[in-house]
């Protein structure tokens, strides 16, 4: 808690190396570096989609970064307690994460771990992009292809031509990663559900498939048709953030009322 404003914090912390041997291990070295990187990153952020930076704290023995408390978890967590999503649900969340994504690309900025753990969600159903760990400032506007990229993010929500980095990629990979958080939440399961994460990779880095869709799944043609857009193989055909805020699976519903679908309590 904040104590000036009485405010509730979220706090992320890492522990710094205390040895010379740790603070020479690269692997500490690459925990501190995503660390920080992350908090550059959020402290330029704001937009009502996207988790809210407040500030940090350094000591000699740990960083700490303070940002905004959401009080439902993540969508994630609400898949494992409630099951699947009804498609208003779904729907809904679409466009709140769809114009988060605007956002960040907008600035050049890719996400790179787009999934339904890394989604916050309060009581109300608002939606927040979260967990900027991997993200990454691009050279160049965010949809144009750099080779300046390395393979990065969760393997079942990963693009195909993530496998491919040494040719690079652009935040089309975030649009295939949104398509997997749809799938997830229309099945409650993750995608690629069935396979471990080396048949996962196979399947996208050698045979270039999207995640199945199971046949017990009900969705409209619109849902299928979003997940489609979503899911193009080639980068460059696949719509960017703003094309599919256009899409009519992702229109905003003034009768949607969220607690009508699913009770989240409050946490403190």
């Amino acid at each position: 808690m904040n104590v000036n404003s009485s405010e509730i914090m979220a706090v992320k912390q890492i522990e710094l190396p205390k040895t010379k041997s740790d603070r020479l291990n690269e692997r500490q070295q690459n925990l501190v570096k995503s660390f920080t990187d992350e908090m550059e990153i959020l402290k330029d952020l704001d937009h009502e989609h996207i988790v809210q930076y407040i500030g940090f704290e350094k000591t000699d023995e740990a960083i700490n970064i303070f940002l905004e408390y959401v009080n439902g978890g993540s969508i994630g967590t609400c898949l494992r307690i409630y099951g699947a999503f009804k498609e208003p649900v779904v729907r809904s969340f679409t466009r709140q994460i769809l114009l988060g994504l605007q956002y960040l690309h907008n600035r050049g900025i890719l996400h790179r771990d787009i999934k339904a753990d890394n989604i916050l969600v309060d009581e109300e159903g608002y939606c927040k992009i979260s967990d900027f760990g991997i993200s990454k400032k691009s050279e160049h506007l965010a949809y144009d292809h750099s080779s300046n990229m390395s393979l990065q993010g969760t393997i079942f929500w990963m693009a195909p031509e993530v496998f491919n980095s040494t040719k690079g990629y652009s935040a089309k990979v975030d649009i295939w990663s949104l398509g997997c958080v749809v799938l997830e939440m229309f099945a409650g399961e993750r995608p690629w559900n069935n396979l471990t994460d080396l048949a996962a990779m196979f399947k996208l880095g050698s045979e270039k498939k999207a995640p199945p869709i199971r046949e017990d799944i009900i969705m409209s043609s619109d849902a299928r048709n979003f997940l489609d857009q979503c899911f193009i193989i080639e980068p460059n055909n696949r719509p960017t953030a703003e094309q599919l805020l256009q899409h009519p699976f992702a229109q905003e519903n003034p009768n949607f009322h969220f607690k009508e679908y699913i009770s989240i309590p409050g946490r403190t």
